[in-house]
């Protein structure tokens, strides 16, 4: 297998498949979600970086021990305040879940193949930008809204407070940046 400049190449036997990868991104609470559901609706499979590593922490999943080794819970809650406050803490929480979620994705990705090789894919992470993984897709589609709209869906959404959400959006590049 190798992951290369936007087209995931995997080799079988049998034959040589490519097909395009293509990250969809941007700040926390911007729209991933609802431009997601789009390409959905279209017959464009996507792949949701958080709904893996959710999946991941919850009881059974592949990441759930070592969070409760770490952490000692898996509560999602705790574990944002946490890894917000706590730089220590959100590059242990990366480092057991980012791999999984990698391998995970990975598999998603196989399976997508055999099912429709010449159907693009849309993988989306909110991080794409910041971890440096711009240049393993064929183009990112960045989805943005104003700061402030931003927030006020976070602190809905999640029930954070005002503070919560700051580090959150403190964490992330900007959207010019991105």
């Amino acid at each position: 297998m190798n992951l290369k400049k936007g087209v995931l190449s995997i080799h079988t036997r049998e034959q040589k498949k490519v097909f395009m990868l293509w990250g969809l991104t941007g700040g926390v609470a911007c729209g991933k979600s609802t431009v997601a559901k789009i390409f959905e609706e279209n017959k464009i499979p996507v792949i949701d970086a958080d709904h893996i590593a959710h999946e991941l922490v919850l009881p059974g999943g592949l990441g759930y021990e070592a969070i409760i080794q770490r952490f000692g819970t898996s509560d999602r809650a705790w574990l944002r305040k946490t890894v917000f406050n706590d730089q220590k803490a959100k590059e242990d929480l990366e480092a057991i879940l980012h791999p999984l979620i990698q391998t995970e994705s990975l598999r998603i990705m196989r399976e997508l193949q055999k099912t429709n090789p010449q159907s693009p894919i849309i993988y989306e992470a909110a991080l794409l930008v910041e971890k440096k993984k711009a240049d393993e897709f064929e183009g990112l589609i960045v989805v943005e809204a104003p700061r402030e709209l931003r927030k006020k869906r976070l602190i809905k959404r999640d029930q954070l407070s005002e503070d919560m959400a700051e580090k959150i959006f403190a964490s992330q590049t900007s959207d010019e940046e991105r």
